[in-house]
C-alpha cells in the first residue's frame, strides 16, 4: 500500500536541485523526489549519465565505410602531444 509523507523545512539549496532536477526532467516535483529516492534505495538503477563528446551531431552524416577510414588513420594516434603554434 502506497505511503504518503510530507517533508518539512527543506533546505533552500535541496530544494533549488530539486526543482531543477525536476525542470530538466519535465517531472512534477513530487516524481522526482520519488524517482531519485527510488535511486538513492537501489530500488531501481541509477540513469547511465549522458556522455556526448560533441561529434554525436555527426552520426549518420558519413557512410559507414567513409567514417571507417577516417576512424583507421586516427586509431594510433597520439593525441598528448600539441603542435608549437597551438600554444
Amino acid at each position: 500500500m502506497p505511503k504518503t509523507f510530507t517533508i518539512h523545512d527543506l533546505e533552500a539549496p535541496i530544494a533549488r536541485r530539486l526543482s531543477i532536477y525536476a525542470d530538466r526532467g519535465e517531472k512534477s516535483l513530487n516524481q522526482a523526489v520519488k524517482e531519485l529516492l527510488a535511486m538513492a534505495l537501489g530500488v531501481t538503477e541509477k540513469p547511465k549519465p549522458k556522455f556526448d563528446n560533441g561529434l554525436s551531431a555527426f552520426r549518420g552524416r558519413l557512410p559507414s565505410d567513409t567514417a571507417d577510414r577516417m576512424l583507421a588513420l586516427v586509431a594510433n594516434a597520439d593525441f598528448s602531444k600539441v603542435d608549437e603554434e597551438d600554444l
